[in-house]
């Protein structure tokens, strides 16, 4: 991460923070959900101003034909059982099911599979990924790796559900993909990452092809082709390109794997020394749009902040998280606000945004290692944040931009937010006045 990275992840949180940030700001929400929480579905209004949480699965029933609950940010179980809690009319059980849709959003486990020969940077791609030295805890010795006979997690650091999986490498002798997956338990994991320093061997095809015979995703990645680039610039020092030869290695990558009838097979260029270049910002985004958007939204939170696209795809991500935050701080645990006629449990709402800044990399910890690899001062680095850091983000902080957002929500016109007219009776249920 670096000052460019610093400042694109300081721009999206200023744009998260905003009450003027009207179709995607949670705090701008609360005063409008508070008014009528039901209205997050919306029954008997055009599909097209439903919320997306609320919309998303039968959207893609239409698109896809097909009922993967994967493919949402909820499932369509999760989505039907909220409708009848609602058409129930029982606020406090509906507000329970929010909470426990959003707890399983936030914690679902995403396990991936680091595999291949020996010597092909396993560990060193781990570390990448988590953004951790070898010296850090948690870290995977570089030192000796690929010696393990068995499988080890390595947990992200801020994201604990993402695992990553150093597995024994595949070139023993005797080495059999039939023991090799009953051993590693190829359910377990939701996808494999096969490594390879030079060129991918038949041994690396003929992984692949019983992995996806296992219902599994699997991605090629060349770990180290800044090596490859060099030589390649050596033996051409007057005609070099490096584009050119990035592609060349491309195609040469994709043969082989085709030739050992492997199809379609998706290979990425990296370097774990400079994940910002080459295809490891791409390898990340893939990583999360293929997983199902439940256990996409982790992944990508996790992802380092070494590009502009992850970063907006972070943004992206939370926009989709703020519409189960802002009803469950509505309805959990919800507190009254002296000078506001709203109620909400500003706790969640203070410690959601602090997640959101670690995320984007502007807490201490984020921002002391950027200035490391930088070379720069971290008070210069910490000039460059505008929006709060996650240290700084108080409720107290909160309620201020609850009282500007109420008081510019008043002039939103009405059809911004599907909204229900609502009574109260005595046993506190929350019911919808047909009209």
């Amino acid at each position: 991460m670096n000052c460019t990275e610093v400042s694109v992840g300081d721009r999206c949180m200023e744009s998260v923070l905003s009450p003027c940030y009207t179709d995607q700001c949670f705090i701008t929400r609360l005063p409008l959900i508070q008014c009528c929480l039901p209205g997050l579905f919306p029954l008997g209004r055009p599909r097209s101003s439903w919320p997306a949480v609320a919309s998303r699965a039968e959207e893609d029933d239409d698109d896809n034909g097909d009922n993967d609950n994967d493919k949402t940010r909820l499932s369509k179980e999760q989505i039907e059982d909220l409708k009848r809690a609602f058409e129930k009319g029982s606020f406090s059980d509906l507000s329970e099911r929010l909470q426990d849709a959003l707890h399983f959003l936030e914690n679902i486990c995403l396990d991936v599979g680091v595999t291949g020969e020996p010597g092909a940077g396993k560990s060193t791609f781990i570390n990448t990924f988590l953004d951790l030295h070898e010296e850090d805890v948690g870290a995977a010795p570089t030192s000796g790796a690929g010696t393990s006979k068995d499988p080890v997690a390595y947990s992200h650091p801020k994201y604990t559900n993402v695992v990553l999986w150093d597995l024994p490498s595949i070139s023993a002798p005797g080495f059999s993909v039939r023991t090799y997956l009953e051993e590693i338990k190829v359910s377990r994991y939701d996808c494999f990452i096969i490594l390879a320093s030079q060129r991918f061997t038949s041994a690396h095809a003929k992984l692949s092809r019983h992995i996806k015979k296992a219902g599994k995703d699997v991605y090629f990645v060349l770990s180290k082709v800044d090596a490859e680039l060099e030589a390649a610039r050596q033996s051409q020092p007057s005609g070099f390109s490096e584009v050119v030869a990035l592609q060349k290695i491309r195609e040469a990558c994709v043969q082989d794997l085709q030739a050992e009838r492997v199809k379609a097979p998706k290979v990425f260029l990296i370097s774990s020394v400079v994940a910002s270049k080459y295809d490891f910002p791409l390898l990340g985004e893939s990583l999360s749009e293929t997983q199902g958007v439940q256990k996409s939204h982790s992944f990508i939170l996790a992802t380092p902040n070494i590009s502009h696209r992850i970063l907006e795809k972070k943004k992206a991500a939370m926009v989709e998280h703020m519409w189960l935050v802002s009803a469950v701080a509505c309805g959990q645990q919800a507190v009254p606000i002296p000078a506001l006629s709203i109620a909400c449990n500003v706790d969640l709402l203070a410690k959601t945004l602090q997640g959101y800044c670690v995320s984007f990399g502007l807490d201490d910890s984020s921002l002391r290692k950027a200035a490391e690899h930088t070379g720069q001062p971290l008070e210069q680095l910490k000039a460059l944040v505008k929006s709060p850091l996650a240290v700084a983000i108080t409720e107290e902080q909160v309620v201020e931009l609850l009282m500007e957002a109420a008081s510019k929500a008043l002039k939103l016109p009405r059809d911004l937010v599907p909204v229900a007219e609502v009574e109260t009776d005595s046993n506190a249920l929350l019911r919808l006045n047909p009209k």
